[in-house]
């Protein structure tokens, strides 16, 4: 059997997860697979449940890493691999049952070196439970090649798990993941490395991998960001200098990238802490990295979007100010997460009013963060009476009155919410029980721990 596209599978200990990502994977409608299970020494039971699948699949190959390196895993991969294509498959996550037949075809159709397609981020916050929300992607359906990421003042392609790479072109261009102990972060060289060398690429306006957001080990929660995305700096930077075709444009979108490695995580991580020694010291060495490139004219502010030079400036030309500002824009961002979650928390009984995209993003925030009260979801339309909505009952108007007259009503239609308002004033809902929820539909925000990161 010629195989089309080879599954990757790094494990370390996630027996919870190994299951539900094995079946979605052997369960592809392109039955053309290489599945390389390559465990890192897992002590959980995983090693048991791959090696119950191997017996059973002739497709699966079971192998072991003698590195806790999630880069060395996918390494290893890549050299044992023997299809036309390459994928890779977080074995806490899952895939849609066409996935690979979907992108295989695309990518054969196009002659690609990697075809990607849109994915959702998933949590689980209860038995049973399941939030899926569509993480946003652009430029669908066209051929690109590298000079379109080089133009770019920010590239989109920020994953590499969500498509398939043509073994023969990452073997030809020595694009490999970097080596590191663990798992946080490795990723982020190998999508450069591909990108800076792309021929012809695609992104397809689809959805096919779950990435999950509550498995807490993940890098998703790692306050060691700065440092891993530093060390993946710099072993993109050596790569280049073996390159032989590497131009100034190149070296400008990785200066670019750059900035967005040094403080995006930051960002991040001042939102839950203060920095330790190590970040400090990790954000010393950005610094000079990024003030070089500025020196060496890689960085020009009309290449960049203005929050990012603003923020590249302040980083390198004015640290102390630099703290204040990003200590503020962290406490701006995800204050109102953290004041949304506080306020629903002291509430005896919530009704969500509207069923759709508003209130998914409203019901998958409270769930990640405990919060059970929420009764049923109100709605106008008289189609979605007596349904079920991420297993509440949608009820009318006058029925959700009547049951729950003592309810919080949080109102999930941004459209008509002023409407909506006027509504529950009329059915004797007081202004202290009601409010629009108002936050941005972030998949990423949405699906946090804020109760437990920053309350």
């Amino acid at each position: 059997m010629k195989v089309k596209v080879s599954v990757i599978l790094p494990s370390l200990n996630v027996v919870n997860y190994i299951e539900e990502c094995l079946d979605s994977v052997t369960g592809q409608t392109l039955e053309e697979l290489e599945i390389l299970c390559i465990d890192a020494g897992s002590t959980d039971g995983t090693l048991e449940i791959l090696q119950k699948y191997a017996d059973k699949d002739k497709r699966i190959r079971l192998l072991h890493s003698d590195k806790k390196s999630y880069g060395y895993q996918i390494n290893l991969g890549i050299d044992q691999a023997s299809g036309e294509y390459m994928g890779i498959v977080e074995t806490d996550d899952y895939i849609e049952p066409k996935m690979y037949e979907e992108l295989y075809q695309t990518a054969s159709e196009e002659n690609l070196d990697y075809v990607k397609a849109g994915f959702d981020v998933f949590v689980t916050p209860g038995k049973e439970e399941r939030y899926c929300l569509r993480y946003p992607m652009s430029d669908f359906n066209q051929v690109i090649s590298s000079e379109y990421f080089m133009e770019k003042e920010l590239s989109n392609d920020i994953y590499i798990w969500n498509g398939i790479y043509r073994l023969s072109f990452l073997k030809e261009h020595a694009i490999r993941l970097n080596e590191s102990p663990g798992a946080a972060f490795q990723d982020c060289s190998f999508r450069y490395l591909v990108d800076i060398k792309l021929n012809r690429g695609m992104f397809l306006d689809r959805s096919f991998y779950r990435y999950r957001r509550d498995n807490c080990s993940s890098s998703t929660y790692n306050p060691h960001c700065v440092r891993y995305n530093l060390e993946e700096c710099k072993y993109i930077r050596k790569w280049m200098e073996k390159q032989k075709d590497m131009d100034v444009k190149k070296y400008s979108f990785i200066a670019r990238e750059t900035v967005m490695m040094a403080l995006e995580p930051y960002s991040t991580l001042r939102g839950v802490s203060e920095p330790d020694r190590e970040t400090k010291e990790a954000l010393e060495e950005f610094r000079e990295i990024i003030k070089k490139d500025r020196k060496d004219g890689l960085l020009i502010q009309e290449q960049m979007l203005p929050k990012h030079w603003l923020e590249m400036r302040l980083f390198t030309e004015k640290p102390k100010t630099f703290e204040d500002y990003i200590a503020i824009s962290a406490e701006a961002k995800y204050a109102p997460y953290r004041n949304f979650i506080k306020e629903m928390s002291k509430k005896e009984q919530i009704v969500v009013f509207g069923a759709g995209k508003v209130s998914l993003y409203a019901l998958c925030l409270m769930r990640m963060n405990g919060i059970d009260r929420i009764q049923a979801f109100c709605d106008n339309d008289e189609r979605r009476w007596g349904s079920r909505y991420m297993g509440y009952d949608v009820l009318p108007p006058a029925e959700t009155f009547r049951r729950y007259p003592k309810a919080y009503y949080l109102i999930a239609n941004r459209a008509h919410s002023t409407e909506i308002k006027q509504q529950l004033y009329m059915a004797g809902v007081m202004e202290k029980s009601l409010s629009v929820y108002r936050l941005p539909l972030l998949p990423m925000e949405s699906t946090n721990y804020f109760m437990k990161l920053y309350g």
